[in-house]
């Protein structure tokens, strides 16, 4: 089948996706419609659907399970632009060079995520269900990286930087560096380019996760129970296979 995609896409502007990429892609809203029945859990039924029909797929789709057989043919398609691949690749450089020069194979970056603006701002989301990561979280995974890997340098970023700089662990503060952009596309492409993760909550930390590679912690808490949020997710579905919780 055809992927079509619209030219004015994020998912468009961001990599260099090679689909059918159109644009006008008004034609969609008349294909079949399906959604899945939980925005963070598998729908085996989602994708059986006959293929000599237009389809639109929708919406969420928060499950390794969707691509785990095609994630090599996926990685291929989310490579970044030029331009802002550049970018980070200074945005590492730069970092490299406050500490003295220092080689980058001798240095083990751990990309830090931290999701915490939104939450605290829309009464919305928490009512829903949403939580923050916890400092407790953030030390165990820390923790975890500096025991297991020599020279390591955690690259944080968040929408509270405030916060983030109160709460990352006292005893790295000399072994943290905090980067910001409005850009949350060189965001992404920065932290990838680390070797390891830690995430929070949400699915920006999640991809960042994902493009990364390396080992991966995550908060296994994310979502309140007997919140109306929590029905949504299935956490064996939706947490990638091989990453660690804390």
């Amino acid at each position: 089948m055809r992927l079509i995609v619209g030219e004015n896409t994020e998912i468009n502007r961001v990599f260099n996706i090679d689909v059918d990429v159109r644009p006008d892609v008004k034609i969609c809203q008349t294909f079949n419609y399906r959604q899945e029945k939980q925005s963070s859990a598998y729908d085996d039924s989602l994708l059986r659907f006959n293929n000599s029909q237009n389809v639109r797929l929708v919406s969420c789709l928060q499950s390794w399970k969707y691509f785990y057989e095609f994630r090599n043919e996926l990685r291929k398609q989310l490579t970044f632009r030029r331009h802002i691949q550049i970018e980070a690749e200074r945005n590492i450089r730069q970092i490299l060079h406050k500490l003295n020069g220092e080689s980058r194979k001798m240095v083990t970056l751990v990309g830090v995520h931290i999701r915490l603006g939104d939450i605290f701002i829309s009464s919305r989301l928490k009512q829903n269900g949403f939580v923050i990561a916890t400092p407790e979280y953030l030390s165990k995974s820390v923790n975890y990286f500096l025991s297991k890997y020599r020279n390591v340098l955690f690259v944080v970023t968040s929408q509270n930087m405030t916060w983030a700089k109160a709460n990352m662990p006292r005893h790295v503060t000399n072994k943290v560096e905090y980067i910001d952009s409005p850009k949350w596309e060189v965001i992404i492409a920065t932290l990838s380019l680390c070797d390891h993760t830690i995430t929070t909550v949400g699915s920006f930390s999640w991809w960042i996760g994902w493009l990364t590679g390396g080992e991966v912690t995550y908060y296994k808490w994310p979502i309140r129970d007997g919140s109306i949020l929590r029905k949504q997710f299935n956490y064996s579905d939706y947490f990638y296979p091989g990453w660690i919780g804390f």
